[in-house]
């Protein structure tokens, strides 16, 4: 029973305590020389803790950067999340009234371009702009597209 074990060795535990002391203060930051190489090994895993553990507060300047970091994300990200006026204009697929409008648009000019061809050739009075067929016909057409919108929104 007198005999002493290699586990329990006074001289070990306090030159361990003493250099953890010393790291906790911030004085230590290094490994001290011993040639001991389970004290060098406990030396190295006390010097791992004390990087894996952050302080216990955080000074202000590291708050202040922290809290520039985070506004400059938000304001990012609120950028990213709002589309540009084009694109939000020309999004035919959820504004279905832009892409009407954009198909009725495009009806009327092909209306307009072909009504001379629908008049019928050698005409006497060719300077006349409308006759009263060509404003029922795009009538028709405007009509038409109108009932075509209603049919096809979403209820």
């Amino acid at each position: 029973m007198s005999q002493q074990n290699e586990f329990n060795d006074p001289k070990k535990d306090n030159l361990l305590a003493d250099f953890a002391d010393r790291v906790m203060e911030g004085t230590a930051v290094q490994i001290a020389s011993s040639p001991d190489e389970e004290l060098v090994s406990l030396e190295k895993t006390v010097l791992r803790l004390n990087d894996a553990i952050p302080p216990a507060s955080v000074d202000e300047a590291s708050v202040k950067q922290m809290l520039v970091r985070l506004k400059a994300r938000v304001r990012r990200e609120e950028q990213a999340a709002t589309p540009s006026l084009w694109k939000r204009l020309f999004d035919i697929q959820s504004n279905l009234q832009i892409g009407m409008i954009l198909a009725a648009v495009a009806v009327l000019v092909l209306v307009f371009i072909s009504v001379p061809a629908l008049q019928p050739g050698g005409s006497a009075v060719s300077g006349t702009a409308f006759s009263g067929g060509n404003i029922l016909i795009a009538g028709g057409l405007i009509t038409v597209l109108v009932l075509v919108y209603f049919l096809s929104r979403r209820k």
